[in-house]
Order: C-alpha cells, then sequence, then structure tokens
C-alpha cells in the first residue's frame, strides 16, 4: 500500500493535493498558490457560479429536447390541448442510450484532456457532459408528464404547496398556514418559486424542470469543487460518481427525489476535506479563507436543509478538534487553540448570519410569541433502526463503493482526501447510534437521510482509489516483468467503466415506481399524463373542485388563491397557493399553527347543535376560521380527514374522521356546491361576525357541479 500511495503523486499527502503540472514543467512552490484548494476559494466561487449558471442553462435545453422529442414520438398531445406535454407512456429505452452515449463522451474528454497542462478543457467539458447526462436520466422518462419523481403524492404534495406558495408572493411564508413565518427552510423553494414567477409557469409544473436542473447542477458543482482539491480528471470522476448516487436507488428512494437536500448533502465530503486542509498547519490567510468559504456553505445549507447542515456543522468541528489535537501531540502546545479555534469560530459566525436570513422572521416569532413542539423528527422506520451497508451490494456498484472503503482505510493517513473522508463515514454510522438514543427524548435524528451521505462519500472515495490504482499499476514489479500492464489498465477502465454504465442506465428500472406515479397521478386538469380520467378516483374532479372553491372565495370578495381552505382532498394546494387551516400531517406543520389544538377545534365544530351555533364556534374559536371548507360526502354525512401524530409507532400517522350532519350548514351563511364524492362550502365572513351577537339567517343555497 506504501507504493499506491507514493505512486498517486498528487491524489496523496505529498504536496497540496490539489493536482499535479505538465510534464517537464517546473512545480511552482507550494506558497505561490492557495495551501487548501487550486487557485484560492474567491477563484472557486467565481467557477462554481458560471458552472451553474451553464450547468442550468444546459439542463434546461436539454429538457426542452427532450419533451419535443417525446411529443413528436407519439404524435399525442394532453388533454387540455397544451403543446408542451405529451400523453405518452413512460419509456426507458432512451434512457440507457442516452446513458450510454454520454460516458463514453465522459471517457472521451478524460482520454483527450490526459495531458495535465489541458485541465481547462477537462473542466470545460466536464460542465457540459455531466450537466447533460443528469439531466437525461430523469428527462428522457419523465418527458411525458408535468410532474417530477413520484407525482403528486406522499411527500411530493407538500413540496408542489410550498413551491405554490413562493411563486405566489417572494415573501417568505409559511408552506400552508396564513401569516406565520415559514418553519420549513425556504432557500430552494425561494429560487424555484422566482424560476416559475419568472416564467410564468404553474408552480406545479415548475417544479419538474427546476428539480431536474438542481439534479443537473450538483454534480458539475461537486465536479468543480473536487477538480480544485483533487485534479481535474479526478474531480471529473468524483462529478460522474455524483450524478450517479444521485439516482442511486436507496432505501429512501432516489436522492435526487428531494433535490433541495441533494444540494447540500453531496457537498458534505467536499466541506469535511477543505475543513480538514484549513485546520492543518496552513498559512492564517488561507485558513480564514477557507472558514469563510465553509461558513457560506453551511449558511446555504441551513437555509436549505438543516439536518444536513447540523450534520457538516458537526463533522467541521471534529475535524478541527482532530487536527487541533494532532498538532498539540506534535508539539505545538496549546498555541493550536489561538490558531485553529478563531477560524471555526469565524465559520460558525458566517453560517449563523446567512442562516438568518431565512430563519430570523421564524426565530423573531418563537421569541416574542412562544412556539410548540416540532414533530417534523418524528420519523423511525426500518431504514432509520438498521445500518446501511451499500458497499456489500453484489452488483458493479456495490463493489466500487468497497473500493472506496478500502481506499478510505489504507490511505488515510498518507491521503489529505482520505482522512477527512473516513472521518465523514464515521460520523454518519455514528449518527445512525445517535439517532437511537435520541429516542430518549421522544425524537430522531432521521438517520436513514444520512445515507446520501454515505453513498456520496464512498462513491468519490471509490473514484479516488480508482485513480490511485491506476496510477499505482506501472510500480508493481510483477506487471512490469510479466509484460501485463497493459491488461491490467484495460481490466481496471472496463470495471469503471462497467461501475458507472450499470447503475446509470438502470435508472428507469430503478426508479420505476417513482416514474410511474408521475404517469398515473392526476393533474389540475382532473386528467392524468396518460390521458386518463377515472371519476372513481378524486384527482378526477380536481378542475372542478378547484374551480368551486375559486368560486366561493371570489363570492366573497378573496383574490384567487388566497383563501384558507379546510380540505379532506389535499391535493388541491398542490395547484392553487391556498392557506390551509390544517396541515396534512404534525410533521410538517408550523409548530406556530398548534396542529393538535387545530384538529381538536375541526372536531368542536362537528358537535355544533345547528348552524347558529356552528357559526359562533366557528367566530369564537382561538384560530380564524376558514373560507372554504372541502368536505367528502358519506352516508353518515360530510366527512374531512384528520391526521395525529403516533410517534414512534410506525407508521407514524393515524388518520381519522370528522363527520359533519349536512344540517349544520342549513344557512344562508354557507354556500354548498356538489362536486363528485365531495362538496364545497363557501363560509361568509360577515355572517360569522353576525353570529357573535345572535343575528338570524335564512335559507341556504346549493349548487351542483356539471359532471
Amino acid at each position: 500500500m506504501t507504493q499506491v500511495a507514493g505512486a498517486s503523486g498528487d491524489l496523496t499527502g505529498s504536496g497540496t493535493g490539489t493536482g499535479a503540472t505538465a510534464p517537464g514543467t517546473p512545480r511552482p512552490a507550494d506558497g505561490a498558490r492557495d495551501a487548501v484548494v487550486r487557485g484560492g476559494f474567491a477563484r472557486l466561487g467565481a467557477v462554481l457560479l458560471a458552472g451553474a449558471v451553464v450547468a442550468g442553462l444546459v439542463s434546461l435545453a436539454v429538457q426542452r429536447v427532450a419533451t419535443a422529442v417525446a411529443v413528436r414520438v407519439s404524435g399525442q398531445r394532453a388533454a387540455d390541448g397544451s403543446a408542451a406535454y405529451s400523453a405518452v407512456t413512460p419509456s426507458f429505452a432512451g434512457t440507457a442510450l442516452v446513458t450510454a452515449l454520454v460516458v463514453v463522451a465522459v471517457a472521451a474528454v478524460l482520454t483527450v484532456c490526459a495531458r495535465r497542462r489541458w485541465w481547462r478543457g477537462t473542466e470545460a467539458a466536464g460542465v457540459v457532459v455531466l450537466s447533460a447526462l443528469a439531466t437525461c436520466l430523469l428527462s428522457v422518462p419523465l418527458a411525458g408528464t408535468r410532474f417530477y419523481l413520484g407525482g403528486n403524492t406522499g411527500d411530493q404534495l407538500f413540496r408542489t404547496q410550498f413551491l405554490g406558495r413562493l411563486a405566489d408572493d417572494w415573501h417568505l411564508a409559511d408552506m400552508n398556514y396564513a401569516d406565520l413565518p415559514s418553519f420549513y427552510p425556504s432557500g430552494w423553494f425561494w429560487l424555484a418559486g422566482r424560476f416559475a414567477a419568472l416564467t410564468g409557469t404553474p408552480a406545479w409544473e415548475a417544479f419538474k424542470p427546476a428539480a431536474v436542473a438542481t439534479s443537473a447542477i450538483v454534480p458539475v458543482l461537486a465536479a468543480l469543487a473536487w477538480s480544485r482539491l483533487v485534479g481535474p480528471r479526478r474531480g471529473l470522476l468524483a462529478g460522474l460518481a455524483t450524478a450517479a448516487v444521485g439516482v442511486y436507488p436507496a432505501l429512501a428512494g432516489p436522492f435526487v427525489d428531494e433535490p433541495y437536500s441533494w444540494c447540500l448533502a453531496a457537498f458534505v465530503p467536499v466541506v469535511a476535506v477543505v475543513a480538514w486542509r484549513a485546520f492543518g498547519d496552513v498559512p492564517a490567510r488561507s485558513r480564514a479563507a477557507a472558514a469563510v468559504s465553509t461558513g457560506v456553505v453551511l449558511g446555504l445549507g441551513a437555509m436549505t436543509y438543516t439536518l444536513y447542515a447540523g450534520f457538516a456543522a458537526l463533522v467541521v468541528t471534529l475535524a478541527c478538534a482532530l487536527r487541533c489535537a494532532a498538532a498539540w501531540r506534535a508539539g505545538a502546545g496549546p498555541a493550536v487553540l489561538r490558531t485553529r479555534v478563531p477560524a471555526l469560530v469565524l465559520a460558525g459566525a458566517v453560517s449563523a448570519v446567512l442562516a438568518l436570513l431565512v430563519w430570523a422572521p421564524y426565530v423573531v416569532e418563537v421569541l416574542t410569541a412562544g412556539g410548540g413542539r416540532a414533530a417534523a423528527q418524528h420519523f423511525l422506520p426500518l431504514i432509520s433502526a438498521q445500518l446501511p451497508a451499500p458497499m456489500l451490494a453484489p452488483t458493479p456498484w456495490g463493489a466500487f463503493l468497497l473500493l472506496g472503503c478500502a481506499w478510505l482505510v489504507l490511505a488515510a493517513r498518507r491521503d489529505r482526501s482520505a482522512a477527512p473522508l473516513l472521518l465523514v463515514v464515521l460520523v454518519g454510522y455514528a449518527w445512525y447510534l445517535l439517532s437511537t438514543a435520541a429516542l430518549l427524548g421522544r425524537t430522531t435524528l432521521l438517520a436513514f437521510r444520512m445515507e446520501a451521505v454515505l453513498v456520496e462519500t464512498m462513491a468519490v472515495a471509490g473514484a479516488l482509489g480508482a485513480a490511485a490504482l491506476w496510477r499505482a499499476l506501472p510500480a508493481a514489479p510483477a506487471l512490469l516483468r510479466s509484460g501485463r500492464l497493459p491488461e491490467a489498465r484495460a481490466l481496471v477502465a472496463l470495471a469503471g467503466l462497467a461501475a458507472f454504465v450499470v447503475p446509470l442506465q438502470a435508472t428507469g428500472q430503478n426508479l420505476s415506481p417513482q416514474i410511474t406515479k408521475a404517469y398515473t397521478d392526476y393533474g389540475a386538469a382532473g386528467v392524468n399524463a396518460l390521458g386518463q380520467r377515472d371519476e372513481d378516483l378524486d384527482g378526477a374532479w380536481t378542475d372542478e373542485v378547484l374551480a368551486a372553491v375559486d368560486g366561493a372565495a371570489a363570492a366573497h370578495g378573496l383574490a384567487p388563491g388566497r383563501a384558507v381552505v379546510l380540505s379532506t382532498f389535499y391535493e388541491v394546494f398542490s395547484f392553487r397557493p391556498y392557506r390551509g387551516f390544517q396541515q396534512i400531517t404534525a410533521h410538517y406543520a408550523n409548530p406556530l399553527a398548534r396542529f393538535d389544538e387545530r384538529r381538536d377545534e375541526v372536531g368542536s365544530w362537528a358537535a355544533a347543535t345547528g348552524p347558529a351555533d356552528l357559526l359562533r364556534r366557528m367566530a369564537d374559536g382561538p384560530f380564524a376560521a376558514p373560507d372554504v371548507l372541502v368536505l367528502r360526502r358519506a352516508a353518515e354525512g360530510w366527512q374531512v380527514g384528520l391526521t395525529r401524530d403516533t410517534f414512534p409507532a410506525e407508521p407514524n400517522v393515524l388518520w381519522t374522521t370528522v363527520t359533519f350532519d349536512p344540517a349544520l350548514f342549513d344557512d344562508p351563511a354557507f354556500t354548498t356546491t356538489d362536486v363528485g364524492p365531495f362538496v364545497v362550502v363557501g363560509v361568509d365572513p360577515d355572517a360569522l361576525a353576525a353570529a357573535a351577537t345572535g343575528t338570524p339567517t335564512g335559507t341556504p343555497t346549493t349548487e351542483t357541479a356539471a359532471g
């Protein structure tokens, strides 16, 4: 292993670890370049910004081409006649072909740019190739639907709802409740909302191009960052590994299913390497620049996904502690604390300032009015109670991850990248144990989310380990004596190609359940991507429910989409920026909203003795009454489904039904419209005020929707 480490040159701990110069070109002195990243952090920031813009534009262009091809091939249009949409059965054939072509292109780039002085060309080509690859992996199988992976089911419900709220108004707001600051991090959704507003795209449709573009930008930024840390060719391999990890069929689903979390999860290994180097023996100026840069990443992470931001902060803190301890043992003494701890504090201060751009309204509200207990972490599925072992999968990808784990252990003492990556893996597995311990406090640390970080770290390590193995082959005496070096390198190249091509080509099949949902879930027009409309399904009535809610709200002077709605049909919040009286589950509810009290309040309304009593209860309750109710007709009455948190049980949500006697709405204060299995009830705000004084009312108005 000593030969492997030494043969890897700039990949190992020798020099700065940022890549070597062209053959025959003198190495610049270490002091002539930044001690942490090639070219310094200012230049890296500019490169990342430019790379993100180019990757985003490439992704949007590829998406348009994929959709246009699907429309032309199928020769069909959506039921609403949209030209940008095709009622086409999902196909996975294109994914395999495109993936193979793009991987071959990556191999060509690596071959053409083999001479080290061409590293800028490697980066430029990598930006285009990686963004096109990541986009094709998702846009080709999703070309015939407006929905993203998972359609409009499960967690995608609240994501499209949140995007709709922030597309409707640029001010930060809670995804569901009116007049509350956001509890869920708004960073990615705010940007996606601005994209939807600027392009005039309905928010629920904008989620797909924004998510696919994010999934394309992430591997590009990873490749550029790793290029400045370990060299351009290894950086491109790390970016390719990141693209593969994003669509990895993990226990919790593909990581790109949650694009805003993938923005940070993919960069935890990068942050770890930067912090490890910065807290080592480097000039104070480089350490300060690294601290500010680390703080920026952590701050942006806190604005986007606080769980990963907290995990990354823990890794950075441990990196500082370990490097200080090592320097102390080496004879530096307590002086190491005076030089390194301030840098850690600086990183924390920068991250806190950035995080407050999103979190300040919520923090102020909690400090002034108090807040309830959050249930966001009340989730303990089986995948959180067992340690993941993706490197033991009997597949080429599993072997690739296993190579990464082996390299981390064998190169930890010699390579400036291996040690911090090994730290990330160890802390990731420790997080599972800490999450179990957190059960004593009736919460968890959502350990299953760490699988993304673990797989990403192992994959990057696999790329670096494969590069080290490639460079070490010429130093193997047995190979040199036998003359089998070309064959050995050919085997390594083929194995590496299989490790990438096999999982990438299988993307369509691996993501088949999520892709199928994208085609079968109903859109705002009441049909799915296949042009189907089954009136026995709630989604078939979506357009008529939306029209009825809008009509009831407009009758009382409310702007379209601004009504406060209590609905048993939660999909309506994906298609209009309605304010919800109650969130679908406590886990996505704002703690300031008092979720349990709201559920009990709805139950008290159903217990009213008559219309006047109902109006009085709604008017005198602790919460502003909804403007519209969407209830389901049943033999027992008109019903609304509500949930309660049952953590630590799994499933962690218990559905309950509140049933209203239809006679409670037999008053002109209520207007009712029948829509398929639903009844939409409009509430007159003036009647609510009058109810407190006992003003009598007359006869209700009833309409019946067509269909």
